[in-house]
């Protein structure tokens, strides 16, 4: 029975996402009907005759203590008049008078040694329903639909009972009808407690059509007679009402939140321990050096090869060849060069040699065998054919998985493991890329963080744009809105002008309400022409990034405290500035990935300041809140996991 009432209940749902709005109905009246499926819980009395002359087949299985017990269901019809009135918006008073039946049939079976009764009866009532009701409107937001709690008050009209028995023998079977329509004696007024689901429909303004479902549950017996006690019905009703409303119905204009929003603070840091306000951004030209990390790894889309986008091919272009000159100061940009830069190395060391590492995700790739040893042959094919490299140089091998995969369970992580990895005997070959260049634009920091703050309504998406005098600085957007955007400024990014950065921040709900927050931030531009003539103190930025750390480990490797020596120390002096700072990138836990990027900062200034005692250091570690390259590509995530050194050192 709860079965059936439960899976009516989607029909009505599906039928509420057709409109748009929500709709109350006015005080209306008019008529109702419906198909009723009535359910007999009986406990009848089966031998319950008065004068009555069995035949001697039937006389050994008449006793008073047998009853029928089992119940089964019937069809009934509902019609008569209805009505409502709206006490508010939300809570209306309706009522209905109608004409209600029920019906039902109970077996019972009795043996003996060689036979077997079955008698069965068939249960019929009739009823004038008295139904309040209460009816609640504006509990499901955009959809047409209104629970409704009432009582059943129903005065007896009929109730009779039909019924036959049949004996069954081993050599025969009788049938006997013992009573037709008879009379239910002491009937009683029924009384049920009533909860259902409506839908409303408005036709020319007033014409209200309102589909229902609804169930009847009995508090009272059929009758009080102790032969038919207790003995009552559940009935589960389909029905609809029409009405004319007095007034015309009306969508409901609800009381939509507002949304309202302000950029709470903006912030930034260079390396130190706390983020400071920001007011203002001073950008200054410097000697600038930078020492990018080649990560050995070539990433390629699920099932295939690397794309466009991630290896820049075009060793030798209409241009002339490829020059390591040309590289501009961004991580990813260079990186995307790993095999032009690999072959230019390679030809500057004869004797150098390279192993090309095809892999798979061991999941999804897992059935593509070949997989691997078609991405370690593009790779070689690349260096071969495109950029003059001797296969004899170039060893292939191919495994399912990373020797040393990133997170197996985590989408991005498996998306990491579809990949070519490089390994030569001459480090050199795979060494960070160290771009050194006179005044470059570099401002005072290296991250900006913009807090937005929302009231009312949810964000459904957003979308940010940074800007300065209409040149597209950095874009970005999603669904749910962080508490916090990063920008990464990169040097020579903001002009040598003294023009203000501009920021939109744009901001939905469900219904594409927006609203925008917009600002600016001053720009101060000191030229290197203007410390010169002004005597301004002057300095020189090296800034180094160390990714070679391993997936979910702060321990430095050989290759980092190798570059730390080669690469760092030299550059540091006594009165040098080292700014260390700590970054992960999205797989896993928030607080974990903050404990785990400082862990990684402690540990290079540990090493550094055991070497160079003097320079003062800081160090933060930012975790995955502050996303230095995108996190949306592998590349963005492998670089992400970096200890960024930056080392400023006054020069006259």
């Amino acid at each position: 029975m709860k079965r059936s009432i439960f899976g009516a209940l989607p029909l009505l749902l599906i039928a509420g996402l057709s409109l748009p709005a929500q709709v109350i109905p006015s005080a209306r009246i008019g008529l109702t009907a419906g198909l009723n499926g009535s359910f007999l819980d009986p406990s009848i009395q089966t031998w319950r005759f008065g004068a009555f002359d069995p035949t001697p087949s039937l006389r050994p299985f008449i006793t008073d203590g047998v009853r029928f017990t089992s119940g089964g269901s019937g069809i009934g019809t509902m019609f008569g008049i209805q009505g409502a009135y709206a006490l508010s918006n939300k809570i209306h008073l309706a009522g209905r008078v109608a004409y209600n039946s029920f019906s039902g049939s109970a077996t019972a079976t009795q043996t003996l040694s060689d036979s077997t009764a079955t008698s069965t009866v068939d249960v019929f009532a009739s009823y004038v329903d008295l139904s309040p009701q209460v009816e609640f409107y504006g509990l499901f937001g955009d959809l047409s639909l209104h629970p409704f709690l009432g009582l059943d008050v129903s005065m007896p009209l009929a109730a009779t009972t039909t019924q036959s028995v049949s004996i069954t023998t081993s050599s025969s079977t009788y049938e006997q009808k013992l009573e037709d329509q008879r009379d239910i004696p002491e009937q009683s007024t029924r009384a049920a407690l009533l909860a259902g689901l409506g839908y409303t429909l408005v036709f020319n303004k007033n014409v209200i059509v309102q589909p229902f479902i609804s169930y009847s549950l009995p508090l009272t017996n059929i009758s009080s007679a102790a032969a038919y006690s207790p003995t009552s019905f559940g009935q589960l009703r389909l029905g609809v009402n029409l009405s004319i409303g007095f007034t015309d119905a009306k969508p409901v204009v609800k009381d939509k939140p507002v949304l309202t929003g302000t950029m709470e603070k903006i912030t930034g840091f260079r390396g130190s321990d706390q983020e400071v306000p920001v007011s203002s951004i001073n950008v200054e030209d410097v000697r600038y050096n930078e020492m990018f990390p080649l990560v050995p790894y070539i990433f390629c889309a699920e099932g295939g090869l690397p794309g466009d986008g991630e290896q820049t091919t075009g060793y030798a272009s209409v241009s002339g060849e490829f020059q390591l000159s040309s590289l501009p100061l961004d991580a990813i940009e260079v990186n995307k060069n790993l095999l032009n830069i690999v072959a230019t190395r390679m030809k500057l060391v004869p004797h150098a040699t390279l192993t090309i590492t095809g892999t798979a995700d061991g999941r999804s790739e897992k059935p593509a065998k070949g997989l691997p040893q078609s991405r370690a042959d593009w790779a070689k094919t690349y260096l071969v054919g495109s950029c003059g490299i001797e296969g004899s140089r170039i060893s292939t091998r191919t495994t399912p998985i990373p020797d040393k995969p990133s997170s197996p369970n985590d989408p991005d992580g498996i998306a990491e493991n579809r990949r070519i990895e490089l390994s030569s005997n001459v480090p050199d070959i795979l060494a960070p890329v160290v771009i050194a260049a006179d005044n470059q634009r570099v401002a005072n920091f290296d991250v900006v963080m913009f807090y937005p703050n929302f009231q009312g309504d949810t964000v459904r998406s957003w979308s940010m744009t940074i800007s300065q005098a209409g040149r597209v600085l950095k874009e970005a957007n999603g669904t749910s809105l962080p508490s916090k955007l990063s920008w990464a400024l990169r040097p020579n990014e903001l002009s040598a002008a003294q023009v203000p950065v501009d920021y939109d921040l744009v901001m939905r709900n469900v219904d594409a309400d927006s609203v925008v927050v917009t600002g600016s931030i001053p720009v101060e531009y000191v030229s290197s022409v203007q410390k010169k003539t002004e005597n301004l103190a002057d300095k020189t930025i090296d800034k180094y990034s160390l990714v070679l750390f391993d997936f979910d480990d702060a321990d430095l490797t050989t290759d980092n405290i190798s570059v730390l020596e080669q690469m760092v120390l030299p550059n540091i002096r006594s009165n040098s500035k080292v700014n260390i700072i700590g970054y992960t990138d999205r797989i896993g836990n928030d607080e974990y990935n903050l404990k785990l990027s400082r862990e990684r900062a402690e540990a290079v200034r540990t090493f550094l300041k055991s070497r160079a005692k003097e320079a003062s250091y800081s160090v933060n570690g930012v975790g995955e809140a502050t996303e230095v390259f995108s996190n949306g590509i592998p590349l963005g995530r492998q670089l992400s996991r970096t200890v960024q050194v930056i080392v400023e050192t006054p020069r006259r």
